[in-house]
């Protein structure tokens, strides 16, 4: 499960993208959300991705996302300010999976996420399952 985020002014919208074991792609979703700092956006993507993952079944998940703060969030349950109800949520959701790991991906690695997010960027939406 990758992540992705743009922010325009206050507009601001994330998504992930789920794919399996051989890479291919398996669904993305979005999900508008307001005014929120790019920290915020990361983790309500992988809180989103999470329950959509554990919805459909996957019990292996690996969370690549581009912010080395929201790897050492989620591994240490850091908290603090908005961010830790997240965290926390996040914490919660994580021993109903198998086997889960976060690491941390470049930009680039990440481009295709951050591509695909920019596309649907001007639709404010709930959350769009695709």
């Amino acid at each position: 499960m990758k992540n992705g985020s743009v922010r325009i002014e206050v507009f601001s919208t994330f998504g992930g993208l789920v794919r399996d074991h051989n890479s291919e792609w398996i669904f993305n979703f979005y999900k508008y959300l307001g005014s929120c700092n790019v920290l915020e956006i990361k983790l309500w993507g992988i809180l989103d991705g999470l329950n959509l993952s554990l919805d459909q079944g996957f019990r292996c998940i690996l969370i690549q996302t581009d912010r080395h703060e929201v790897v050492n969030a989620v591994e240490k349950a850091l908290t603090g300010g908005l961010k830790s109800a997240l965290i926390r949520r996040i914490r919660k959701l994580l021993p109903k999976v198998l086997h889960w790991s976060i690491q941390h991906i470049s930009r680039e690695e990440n481009k295709i996420t951050d591509n695909l997010i920019k596309t649907v960027r001007d639709k404010k939406t709930r959350l769009c399952f695709l």
